[in-house]
């Protein structure tokens, strides 16, 4: 193939790639959602059917981990999953909320103390967002 073919043809890759950008970003434009319109989980959990559960409850591992050095953390949902979820750490009980995400992690957390549980299928952590540590690592059901 020639310079000046590889060039033209680079070209219309270039041309073909950029309407279909526009594309999407034009079918995004039609589901516009004012940020003062978008609301926390859990209240709309509580206007759902009881018998709808939210995503994250269902992909929700409770039970005691067994963490990295020696680390256990306690989880567990004693009421219904507007309720919201307990953790248990070092002899301390913290009520976690979820939190949504765009990558299908389960998130929990507790602002007032800063803790944050993510949990995905392979493992789970425990972190401090106030000081920015990792308390437990690799935690697994079990």
């Amino acid at each position: 193939m020639t310079a000046f073919n590889a060039s033209r043809l680079s070209s219309v890759f270039k041309s073909c790639s950029v309407f279909a950008a526009t594309a999407v970003l034009a079918s995004c434009a039609s589901d516009k959602m004012p940020v003062s319109d978008t609301k926390p989980v859990l209240p709309q959990i509580a206007k759902a059917p009881a018998a709808s559960q939210p995503t994250w409850a269902t992909q929700l591992v409770t039970g005691n981990f067994k963490c990295e050095l020696g680390n256990k953390v306690e989880l567990r949902m004693d009421g219904r999953v507007t309720d919201g979820v307990t953790l248990v750490w070092k002899g301390s009980s913290y009520m976690m909320s979820p939190v949504g995400t765009s990558t299908g992690a389960v998130r929990l957390e507790n602002k007032s103390e800063g803790l944050v549980w993510i949990q995905i299928p392979a493992k789970s952590m425990l972190l401090n967002s106030k000081i920015g540590q990792q308390l437990a690592n690799e935690c697994k059901a079990g």
